[in-house]
Formats: C-alpha cells, structure tokens, sequence
C-alpha cells in the first residue's frame, strides 16, 4: 500500500549532506597505508596486499614472501574545501566575555570572509573510511599470485553552494534573492569480496618483463543516501513579496538492521579490476590499471524523498497563501523503485623509480630508495570519489630495510593538495606501516582543513 508521509522538505537536502558529511578518495586508497605515506602514488610502487583494488598486476612481483597476511588496516579521511581550523576558532568559538565566552557578533566583513572561503562559490565536504578484515596473499613462484580480499568501506561526499551560507547569515531581507540550485549529496556503506590474481606474462621485445592482474568482485551494500535534485529558489521583492520555488529530490536504500544484526544487503553488484606493470630497464617500471569496472543495484528498502511547490506570500493573515507556504516548505516520502549507480571506476598509471640501481646515484646514496609519480581520474559520482584528476609523486627512503621513510604531494582532485608522510616499522616477520597523506595542519594550523590517517600491520612469511 502507497505510504505518503510528510517532512520539511528543506530539510531533506541538509539532512543528507550532514549524513555525508559525518558518515565516511578513491576506492582502495586507505587500506593501501604504504601508498598513502607516498600521497597515494602506488600503481607502479604497490606491492603485496596492497596492490589489490589499486593494481593486481604487482601481486606477481616478489618481495621475498610467499605468505602474507594483513591484519585489520584501517584508513580515516574527513574535511572540507572551505571550513579550515582557523575560520572555525574565529567565528564558531566564540569570544571571550566576564561572564565566559560567549557567542561572536559576525560584522559584515566577518560575514563576507566566512562567503569568500567557497571556492568558486561551492563548497564540498566528504569523509572516507575502510577497513580490511580479511586479506590473505599466496605467492607460486614461477606461475601466479592470488590474494583474498573482504574490505569494508565508508564513504560520502556533500556540494554545498555558498547560497545556503549567505541565507543563513543574512536571511531573507528585500530585494535578496537565493539560488540553491547544484547542492548534492551521497554516502554508502559497502562491503566488498575481491579474489584477485597477478601473473607474468610471455616476453615481449619492449619490456624486460610484465605482468598482468585481475580482480572480481562481489560488492554487498547496506546503506546508501544521495541527493538526486535541487533547484529550490527563495526571492524577496523590495515590496515585502516573498516568492519560492521548492523543487528537490532525495532517494536511500538501507538493509534491515532492526531484524538482525547480519542482515541480508540493501544492494549487491559485481565489480572488476584490470591492471598492467612492466618492468622497462634496471631501474624504471610503468604500471596502468583500471578498477571497480562495474555496478551496484540498489532495492532494499528504497524511499524517495521529494518536495515540489510555489509559494507566494504577500499576506500573512490570507490563510489561502499560509497553505501555500506550509505546502512549499513541507516534502513527501513514498517507497521507491529499484535503481542502479555506478562503481567508483578510476584510472590510474604512473612510473616507479629504484634510485639505488642508477648507476651515479648508488655512489651517492646512502640505503635505498624509491621514487614515483601516478596520474588518477575517477569517472563516478559514487560516494568518495571524484571526477577531477589528480597528480601525485612519492618517495620511499630506506637507510636501513627495516625502517623505509614516505613522504610525497599531489595536486589537483578534491583536495587541491596534500603533503604527505609517513614510515614503516619491519621486526622478523612483521611490519607495521602509520601514515597521513595531509599533515598541513604540522605547518599552518588555521589553514588545516583535512586529515587522514591510516594504520597497517602485516604477516609476511
């Protein structure tokens, strides 16, 4: 039976981005905690487990194991491209007062800092997070590498106009007219099983040698909540008129926690990732791959959120045009339909350097060390990931084998730019790996708006 159930429609796009934003890069990213110490340069450098949804082709490159397990690793991301640390202790703090502190008196000045810091007038705020509870790699020397994979995985994205700023800061005075058109909003909680296998190819006159990976996968997804539309409009004339337009829409799907604590997912979906590395001289390797080449249908428990409406107010007391207004500020729910988003598809190549085995640099260099350099674009709108390409270059420094140093930059994607560190801790047959791929906050705390941090150990045996 059709349920109509009535919400304030303005809410429905706030309510989502705050979802997103307090609920969760690309997909692989954060449990790859070697890569992220190097600002996520990996699809030539990875090895081992973490080649898996980065570059299956490096499983079949030997790091002297032939066993290894990772043991839960865990990478956090959250932060915004306009909230920084330092906009946050000036005006959300409060201020000093006899009595405490108190709330700030926002001048106009104050309030156009506070507009000017959406870049482009849109802001956008995400938050990742991924675990792997399950990863397991067996080498055979001399035919394949196969690993084993369950990786669980957290992820939103909000777009946020400043217009919703400026109406809350300003409000609605004569004359002003808001534009809220582009706001949007994702997040989904997935559970992916990858079986992956990197394996050496024939000889080929270009390369000294190569390889080729593959992964399948089968993604279960229990919750997931997007902004699908928004085109509201609020004008004031310079006649005390007030005009509204309230166009927008929002769709979830979740799996049925009330009944079980394991329930059956909200949406299922088959993935799949290609990659290949060659080795191209004594010290120069190029990798290219393509991951989470795929879907994810949604059909548990969809609801569709819409409001739709017109309001005219130029009365208060005509109670014709105060059902309008309550008709225009209010929205519906009703179960929804079945629907399909695509998997956070992305392309990365780039090239890996051994400094170590150029000629002139082994008189100079103390150790080891590894260079590289990754391009990244990502063809999805899927939740914490992104169109917008990114360049990143990293360095793996090994004075003694048991303590490699990372660091690295990139620029561009939705974090502009990041400076990362982070290093590696080998003891017999274990090893653990801390790293962050944004420690801007370590130089300018006010400008610090993002961080992340990943942790790893792993068996390798």
């Amino acid at each position: 039976m059709k349920t109509n159930r009535r919400v304030p429609a303005g809410i429905i796009p706030v309510v989502l981005m705050i979802l997103a934003a307090t609920t969760g890069t690309f997909a692989g990213d954060q449990t790859n905690v070697r890569g992220l110490g190097m600002a996520r340069t990996s699809v030539a450098a990875s090895r081992g487990l973490d080649a898996v949804g980065i570059n299956p082709a490096n499983l079949s490159l030997s790091d002297g194991t032939t066993v290894m397990i990772s043991l839960f690793p865990v990478g956090v991301t959250a932060g915004s491209d306009f909230l920084t640390y330092g906009l946050y202790n000036k005006f959300f703090t409060g201020v000093e007062s006899p009595t405490g502190r108190i709330a700030r008196n926002l001048s106009e000045s104050d309030k156009q800092e506070l507009l000017s810091a959406f870049p482009g007038g849109i802001g956008r705020i995400g938050a990742n997070a991924e675990v792997r509870p399950v990863g397991l790699a067996l080498r055979f020397e001399g035919f394949a590498t196969f690993a084993l994979t369950i990786t669980e995985r957290v992820a939103a994205t909000a777009v946020i106009p400043s217009s919703y700023a400026k109406f809350l800061l300003e409000g609605m005075t004569p004359g002003t007219t808001y534009n809220f058109g582009g706001a949007a909003g994702a997040g989904a909680w997935t559970r992916e099983y990858a079986l992956s296998a990197g394996f050496a190819l024939p000889d080929v006159p270009w390369f000294r040698s190569w390889s080729a990976g593959l992964s399948v996968k089968l993604v279960h997804g229990f919750a997931y909540a997007a902004v699908t539309r928004d085109n509201t409009w609020l004008s004031a004339g310079s006649d005390g008129v007030l005009n509204a337009n309230v166009d927008l829409a929002g769709v979830t799907s979740r799996a049925d926690f009330a009944s079980s604590p394991f329930p059956a997912p909200a949406g299922s979906g088959l993935g799949v990732d290609l990659g290949v590395s060659a080795e191209l001289n004594d010290f120069l390797r190029a990798g290219i791959s393509v991951t989470d080449i795929g879907s994810l249908r949604w059909n548990g428990d969809v609801r569709e959120m819409y409001g739709l409406g017109t309001m005219h107010l130029d009365d208060p007391m005509n109670s014709a045009q105060r059902d309008s207004l309550e008709h225009a500020v209010t929205g519906n729910t009703r179960p929804g339909g079945a629907f399909t988003v695509g998997l956070p598809t992305t392309l990365r190549m780039g090239v890996q350097i051994e400094m170590e085995n150029i000629r002139w640099v082994k008189k100079i260099l103390y150790g080891e060390m590894t260079a590289a350099c990754d391009y990244t674009q990502g063809f999805s709108d899927f939740p914490g990931s992104s169109r917008v390409g990114r360049l990143s270059a990293g360095l793996e420094y090994r004075p003694w084998q048991f303590l490699p140093i990372r660091t690295g930059v990139a620029f561009g994607g939705e974090d502009h730019f990041d400076f990362a560190l982070g290093f590696g801790l080998k003891l017999w047959v274990v090893q653990l790996d801390i790293a962050s791929d944004n420690i801007g906050w370590l130089f300018s705390h006010d400008s610090f708006s993002r961080g992340s941090l990943g942790l790893a150990l792993t068996l390798k045996l």
